[in-house]
């Protein structure tokens, strides 16, 4: 004899579901997971922002060594209280105005010229006339022929400017102790042609933040970087 069992039509749905509780352990685990990640992720993206000038100076120090080894020549970044300059060697660096005119002058074109000369006009040319027995040929028309112009190109150069009111630092190899740039202060930082430096540590320092950075003679890169939140501190 066959048997019939009697199956709760609503068994199966309750076995494959969540319960009440099961569902409020699950939110209380995202609840928590979020209130711990969300100032994680801000205050990564605080600590990017903060590394900005540091990262700036950075990308422009492997561009100017790299323009050093390539051009076999030296490069230079110069140091003063409102930014960064990375360039080639040989600008007046006597004091902060000094440079900052010669700078100026090197990035302004020729004033009422927005193309310059490289090479001479070639002069007319004056045929005589040639005669085909009794009749005399004109000489052809003279002629100007002017060499093409060339685009006015500045020196090359970068500028990273200073947020307003923060302080640089930099301490060279053989200095004592950390040179503060203000006033007319500038300091060179020079790469040779073979792309060697002196070793350097930058320390950059805003109302909210310091930022310092140690750059490796050999490669240029930052060996060493510390930060602190100074409005975080008691």
């Amino acid at each position: 004899m066959f048997r019939h069992r009697h199956m709760d039509p609503l068994r199966g749905s309750r076995e494959g579901a969540f319960t009440l509780i099961e569902i409020v352990v699950a939110l209380t685990i995202i609840a928590i997971i979020a209130a711990v990640a969300i100032p994680t992720l801000k205050g990564i993206g605080r600590e990017e922002r903060a590394r900005a000038p540091v990262a700036a100076l950075a990308s422009l120090v492997q561009e100017v060594r790299a323009r050093a080894l390539r051009e076999r020549k030296p490069y230079q970044i110069v140091f003063e209280k409102t930014g960064l300059h990375g360039l080639a060697d040989g600008f007046p660096t006597a004091n902060r105005e000094d440079f900052l005119k010669a700078l100026d002058t090197a990035r302004t074109p020729p004033p009422g010229q927005e193309f310059e000369r490289t090479t001479p006009e070639i002069a007319d040319v004056v045929t005589a006339p040639a005669t085909v027995g009794n009749q005399t040929t004109p000489p052809p028309a003279a002629t100007t022929t002017a060499p093409p112009p060339r685009r006015w190109e500045p020196p090359w150069s970068v500028s990273i400017t200073l947020e307003d009111r923060a302080e640089c630092e930099v301490l060279l190899w053989g200095d004592g102790e950390w040179d503060l740039l203000e006033g007319e202060d500038l300091r060179r930082w020079v790469f040779q042609p073979s792309g060697l430096t002196s070793p350097l540590s930058v320390r950059m320092r805003t109302r909210a933040v310091e930022i310092e950075a140690t750059f490796d003679a050999l490669t240029g890169e930052i060996v060493r970087e510390r930060i602190d939140f100074l409005d975080q501190k008691p």
